[in-house]
């Protein structure tokens, strides 16, 4: 007789050393970070700034670009990031037993945001061609509040088997992360051709689970109702409150670049650079309630449960902005129009860097066939990963000066994000962890299917940028810009006061 689903049949806590990165929740697997520079000079060239690098935010974008700059310089910048991500349900129709149809999935596109303080610097130059400047910055932001989703909660996959009862996967609450670097950078012009610059960064991370818009923690439930939750063991209830702390305080990292002038005419510029973020320790806490029963289970990555592997530990896991570099191209073909290109690498399995799983799943396995039996089933654990991604980025500005001193400036330009959201796969379970070797596809019930939904690693997506710039008197430089895309939305206004 085909196996009869019993749905997570434990709740296995797999938050132990060394897992890294995100855990299971569908949300967090569409946290795409953009990590493009600063600034709305470079936001409205698609990016496309580190051969360039000629205003204050090259104290982040490329430090061998700070000689350049030449006299003490303020700079500010603010941004305004909207998310629409895409949230995929699959829904799936058990009739007759035993037996699961496809019946198509459902999108929703809720809508969040934030308006931050991206970008602060001072540039002092210390003698000739020696300039050091100071600054913050924000190199990931990205918020969804339970307000943002319908009903405040995000419904992974649902199974209809039949009258009252059904299974189903939800996330309820909503997600707040934001990473803060405060840096200092050097930029030193080695000859009329090299410059080089470096730089040290302390980094704060920001990481919340926020709950759901009724209030109360973040959820993650693991849903089999009969319809009545009498005590019937094939259709257990779990729900997981779930929550987050920063177990590390500030944390180090680098910037390293170069730049070489190639030719005063046509303006013909090459540059690099390679920025290198720190890891911070992340601890989890889950309150897990059986609403059937009454049962209730609490443990940390601490030692709320000695049977838990890993407690005692500080933290279970691990958070990390990824590292990127870039090598891009300027060229001014005349006088007033400059032109670029960049080839930026980001790593983004670091975002990813393994996986907490928080369920153990139990069902019939592809191999099984249609004869699948309950001694045929398989427990398993989910396990997610990313694929790094290399991002083309263009852009132009064409310049127009007038008599007083001051210069207008068009921008335009267009990158494109590779997809590198999180994608899951299922291992048979080993100790409480995804065993090596060959995943498993669990088909009865269909959470192979359902988690490629949900977890889909995002979609490959092109942005547009554009904005104006204007210098007054060669003083005072404002910069606007807008940077849209099908899931995301940048606006930016910056404004440097040279001294």
């Amino acid at each position: 007789m085909r196996l009869r689903v019993g749905l997570w049949l434990a709740m296995a806590l797999a938050i132990v050393r060394p897992a890294h990165g995100q855990f299971e929740a569908p949300l967090l697997s569409k946290v795409f970070p953009n990590l493009v520079n600063p600034g709305g000079k470079s936001l409205a060239m698609g990016g496309a700034f580190v051969a360039l690098a000629d205003d204050a935010t090259a104290a982040f974008a490329n430090p061998a670009g700070l000689p350049a700059l030449g006299s003490w310089e303020l700079g500010m910048s603010g941004k305004n990031f909207l998310f629409k991500p895409k949230l995929s349900t699959d829904n799936f129709l058990e009739n007759p037993a035993g037996t699961l149809t496809p019946q198509g999935s459902y999108l929703s596109e809720p809508t969040g945001g934030a308006t931050e303080l991206e970008y602060a610097s001072l540039v002092i130059p210390i003698v000739e061609n020696l300039t050091f400047a100071a600054y913050r910055a924000v190199n990931l932001r990205y918020r969804l509040d339970a307000s943002d989703l319908v009903g405040g909660n995000y419904r992974a996959f649902y199974v209809n088997r039949g009258g009252a009862s059904s299974l189903s996967f939800d996330e309820q609450g909503g997600v707040d992360l934001g990473s803060e670097v405060y840096g200092a950078s050097l930029g030193a012009r080695l000859s009329k051709v090299l410059s080089i610059g470096g730089g040290v960064t302390l980094s704060r991370l920001r990481y919340d689970l926020t709950g759901g818009s009724a209030g109360g923690g973040h959820l993650v439930i693991a849903n089999a109702d009969n319809g009545s939750r009498t005590n019937d063991p094939s259709a257990p209830r779990i729900d997981a409150t779930v929550s987050a702390s920063v177990a590390s305080g500030t944390k180090a990292g680098w910037i390293a670049g170069f730049k070489l002038d190639l030719a005063e005419a046509p303006r013909l510029s090459v540059g690099g650079v390679y920025r290198k973020s720190p890891r911070f320790d992340v601890g989890y806490s889950v309150s897990a309630v059986y609403p059937a029963y009454g049962t209730r289970v609490s443990f940390s990555c601490g030692v709320d449960d000695p049977s838990v592997p890993g407690s005692g530990a500080s933290a279970c896991g691990s958070f990390k902005v990824p590292d990127d570099w870039s090598i891009g191209l300027s060229i001014s073909p005349l006088h007033q129009l400059t032109v670029v290109a960049e080839v930026q690498r980001v790593l983004y399995s670091q975002f990813n860097d393994g996986y907490v799983p928080l369920f153990t799943y139990t069902a019939c396995p592809e191999a099984a066939g249609a004869g699948c039996t309950a001694g045929q089933a398989v427990r398993a654990i989910s396990k997610g990963s990313s694929d790094d991604g290399t991002v083309p980025r263009l852009g132009a500005e064409y310049t127009l000066e007038f008599s007083s001193g001051t210069q207008l400036s068009l921008r335009g330009g267009w990158y494109r994000e590779p997809a590198h959201g999180t994608k899951i796969s299922f291992y048979p379970q080993a100790n409480r962890q995804p065993a090596s070797g060959t995943p498993v596809v669990l088909v009865n019930p269909p959470f192979s299917q359902a988690f490629a939904t949900s977890f889909d690693g995002g979609q490959a997506e092109s942005h547009g940028s554009f904005g104006v710039g204007l210098v007054l008197g060669r003083f005072l430089a404002v910069d606007v810009a807008a940077d849209l895309a099908k899931t995301s939305r940048q606006l930016v206004v910056s404004a440097f006061l040279r001294l």
